[in-house]
């Protein structure tokens, strides 16, 4: 095998587990609170777990934890109504729940000056939550969760959730049952039993909550005392241990699925989360398919062929994990082949530990992704308050890389053994064909002061230039033993997008000069790099994040990557035939499809947004590409000259500038440049548009509507954010409040922002209950009519919102990738350094006029393109009463990007 010609590289390191200092603590009513300090930001990361989930759940009442997650946003005695609207003013980021087998997650992360208020909040619906369930909230949240379930399950994968517990576990097992529960259940439960479920899990005994960031022990002691240390403590729990359940001998299914190519799913059931065998499997399953070298991926995809793509994880849980073997087919391949192949490598596995080095980059790579993991505060709290719930201590974790850093590869092959020659559930989806106590001093009369959000001011950035004239731009950041930067230039390609695209895939999985791409992607994993080339709105962008510590090898290996990279045919020929699947696929898919053809609903044809689904192609034009096309774009992808590199993390900008001067410093234009076809902006539509997709047999039908407005490079930016928020992004939206909090016909609704320049597509799009097809499309529309006539933006929402996007504005420039975030933004679009200062400056400065003005401007009624997915022999004569004029659209929608105009009622 060839080896890689750059400069000199790092030995593989010996990489230290990452410590998250922390401290723990317990009030006296049984409340478990941990804190991590962190002060490089004013910002505080709370994560409160309770300690109940699915597996507490008895027969009949199945879907209980998750439902009262849902309950909990609804308000408590002192805070009543949605709890998401208050935390929303409060400036939160990051603000969820998460309810899975074996616990409850509440998360949010908030100015620091905003705790008072978060705290107040969380421990309201913790100490003051019974008297606020009542009927009406539990109807409203019931049917909510049902359309959740129905969003959920009713697609393609949603389904193999279900198949597969039901073959690993016995009925008894307390993982026998789905998280979201079943539908007779959820229809049965009473007020009683939610009340009941409350008094018994909902306590400070069942609880732990973590402070992550700029507070330290003695504040965060003095403030949850405060707030939660009056709550009654509960009561005692029988909590079910352990239980790794057998697998009967033989044990498989068949699920037909409408997709073009098959999949093969296979299942073991292993020991907890924090069990040394589970721990050592997370190795071998990174061994086993984790790179183009990793045994399943070479054998499977590159030496046989047989397989698109392989992936091989574990799901920990607290009763018992899994460790999960999943393949997707390619044609007519064999699912017993694959299988005895997997079985196969198994075996080979077992005959031939990994050598030293391999084993050593296997434990580099997941204390690497540990330590990833831990750049912002979120995620850290939620570790800490996971190793305190599940391994009994908040640095739990510890023990965990501790089995990674000795493990030895006769333990994996011990570890093997035990559980990877035992039975297991054998799944095939396989392609169907399409037919048609204490004292406390707080107060509850009001809420705590949430105080005024400090701007964001970005560090300091130095700047520099490479001997080939590419600017440097170095924000550094100690504070992480990382660096991240990203890489934009001028693209000299002007063909298709849907070309770039797949050349930039090509170029992300080959080799480079000699060395083969399974050499070049062991370099990487020994860098513990990733390194990602795209190519986006007319411009290449490369990507590249490793440890400080690997830094200079990871440098040298994106110069490789960009100049250097050698595509194989029968590489391109491999990645055709998946792309083309994957348009037939997508027909079964309505979100897929939307997203597929809107972009010829919005776009003239020859501009260069009108592709499909933005950045692939027509079925005929990817069949029929060459080869030789693809050499030709990847000759004039890049135009080094023009290029600006953005490096967030922990260098020096000599150190940064001396390792990408040898990488990049002589890299010049190689290719031919192409003339470019302008980004015009577009005129709004002056009159609607709808289009029908046929999805047979959903219980949800699948909504768009969509409108141009200019890209971001105009000066109003602030002003849209500022009336976007408050009309169609978010859950405080007023599209969102209507369809999912009043009318409960929906999971939710988002405002999505396609493209950046030139003229931009604005697209609100939710799924509703099939039968309500028809009024929710009366509806959103009535919220856009009345926007700009008897009901525009008030005062009052402009403040509510105003201060929510300021204060959530802080957590924007958090961590390496926030910041790098907003850096890329101000080059990319070549805005002045001051940008994101101005910005805040023209948020906190609106007036109302000028923010109505925006909104009318922005989201008209008579221009509005509607896109309905759903299934149209229940929906299609009323849509049509309604809308005469809207056309059906047939197959995979390739004739709307034909050169001839729609005139027909199906295309």
């Amino acid at each position: 095998m060839n080896t890689i010609t750059t400069p000199e590289r790092e030995a593989c390191h010996d990489i230290d587990i990452i410590d998250l200092q922390s401290s723990t603590f317990v009030l006296d009513n049984g409340l478990t609170v941990i804190v991590y300090e962190n002060h490089e930001a004013p910002l505080v990361s709370l994560n409160l777990v309770y300690k109940v989930g699915s597996k507490d759940e008895v027969p009949g009442k199945t879907g209980f934890a998750h439902l009262f997650e849902h309950l909990m946003f609804e308000g408590s005695e002192n805070a009543p109504g949605p709890f998401i609207n208050y935390m929303f003013q409060a400036g939160a980021s990051n603000l969820n729940a998460t309810t899975g087998q074996d616990r409850t997650t509440y998360f949010e992360t908030v100015p620091v000056g905003s705790l008072d208020y978060a705290l107040f909040l969380e421990s309201d619906r913790m100490g003051h939550f019974y008297s606020r369930i009542n009927q009406v909230a539990l109807d409203q949240q019931r049917r909510v969760v049902l359309n959740e379930k129905l969003e959920t399950e009713s697609g393609v994968y949603g389904k193999l959730f279900g198949y597969r517990i039901k073959g690993c576990y016995p009925p008894e097992h307390p993982y026998s049952h789905t998280v979201i529960g079943e539908v007779e259940d959820l229809q049965q439960a009473t007020l009683e039993d939610v009340r009941h479920w409350f008094r018994t899990y909902y306590t400070p005994t069942n609880a732990v909550l973590t402070l992550a960031g700029d507070i330290d022990v003695a504040t965060a002691r003095e403030k949850v005392t405060q707030w939660f240390g009056a709550i009654p403590g509960g009561t005692p729990l029988v909590k079910q241990a352990a239980w790794v359940p057998d697998i009967p001998w033989g044990r498989r299914d068949v699920f037909q699925a409408p997709v073009q190519n098959g999949s093969l799913h296979l299942y073991w059931n292993i020991p907890p989360y924090g069990h040394t065998d589970s721990t050592l499997l997370s190795m071998v399953a990174t061994l086993l398919a984790s790179g183009m070298t990793s045994p399943l991926v070479k054998r499977l995809v590159y030496e046989e062929k047989v397989a698109s793509s392989v992936s091989t994880s574990l799901e920990y849980a607290e009763l018992v994990s899994q460790f999960v073997v999943s393949v997707s087919l390619v044609g007519d391949a064999s699912f017993r082949d694959i299988e005895r192949i997997v079985d196969e490598e198994l075996q080979r596995f077992l005959l031939t530990p990994p050598d030293e080095a391999l084993l050593q980059r296997t434990k580099n790579q997941q204390l690497v992704g540990f330590s990833s993991a831990c750049k912002t505060l979120s995620p850290v709290a939620d570790i800490l308050t996971t190793s305190q719930v599940t391994l009994g201590r908040a640095d739990g974790y510890r023990a965990v890389l501790a089995d990674i850093k000795a493990a030895t590869g006769a333990q994996l092959q011990d570890v093997v053994r035990r559980w990877l020659l035992r039975n297991r559930y054998t799944l095939d989806m396989v392609p169907f064909p399409a037919t048609s106590v204490s004292e406390t001093t707080a107060s509850r009369a009001e809420f705590p002061d949430i105080l005024p959000p400090k701007p964001v001011v970005l560090p300091e950035l130095e700047h520099a230039r490479l001997k080939n004239g590419m600017k440097v731009t170095l924000a550094r950041r100690a504070s992480h033993p990382s660096v991240t930067l990203e890489m934009v230039m001028s693209s000299g390609f002007d063909g298709e997008a849907g070309v770039a695209a797949l050349t930039c895939a090509l170029i992300n999985q080959s080799g480079v000069g000699e060395t083969d791409a399974f050499a070049f992607s062991s370099a990487l994993h020994d860098a513990h790099a990733l390194i990602d080339v795209m190519h986006l709105e007319q411009m290449t962008r490369a990507s590249l994040s490793c440890p400080a510590n690997t830094l200079g090898s990871a440098v040298a290996l994106l110069g490789d990557r960009l100049r250097r990279t050698t595509i194989l045919e029968e590489d391109f020929t491999r990645q055709r035939t998946v792309r083309l699947d994957d348009i037939l696929d997508q027909q079964n898919s309505a979100e897929a499809m939307i997203h597929r053809i809107l972009p010829a609903l919005m776009y003239p044809q020859g501009h260069p947004y009108c592709v499909p689904g933005g950045n692939s192609l027509t079925y005929n034009a990817l069949e029929n590409m060459s080869f030789s096309q693809i050499l030709s774009c990847q000759r004039q992808l890049f135009v080094p000259e023009s290029g600006q590199i953005m490096v967030v993390g922990d260098t020096t900008l000599t150190e940064i500038v001396v390792l990408l001067d040898e990488a990049l410093g002589e890299w010049h234009e190689e290719g031919v440049r192409a003339e470019k076809t302008a980004l015009s902006v577009i005129a709004p539509r002056g009159r609607p548009q709808v289009f029908l997709i046929d999805n047979k047999g959903t219980g949800q039908s699948l909504i768009a509507a969509a409108s141009l407005i200019p890209g971001v490079e105009w000066d109003q930016e602030a002003l849209f954010f500022l009336a976007n928020e408050i009309f169609a992004d978010g859950f405080s939206s007023r599209i969102n409040q209507n369809l999912r909090e009043e009318k409960n016909w929906s999971y939710g609704v988002n405002g999505m922002l396609i493209n950046e320049r030139g003229s931009r597509v604005h697209c609100v799009m939710t799924a509703v209950q099939t039968d309500r097809t028809v009024d929710a499309i009366r509806e959103i529309h009535q919220e856009y009519v009345a926007l700009n006539g008897e009901k525009p933006i008030t005062e009052a929402e402009l403040e509510q919102i105003r201060n929510q996007i300021l204060l959530r504005f802080i957590a924007s420039a958090e961590g390496p990738n926030g910041l790098l975030g907003l850096l890329a933004h101000i080059q990319n679009l070549g805005l002045t350094e001051e940008y994101w200062q101005h910005y805040q400056e023209q948020l906190a400065g609106a007036d109302l006029q000028q923010v109505n003005r925006m909104a009318q401007q922005c989201f008209r009624p008579d221009g509005l393109t509607w896109v309905i997915a759903g299934d149209l022999a229940l929906i299609a004569e009323d849509i049509k009463t309604m809308m005469p004029d809207a056309v059906v659209v047939k197959g995979n929608g390739d004739s709307l990007f034909c050169a001839e105009p729609v005139n027909s009622p199906d295309i």
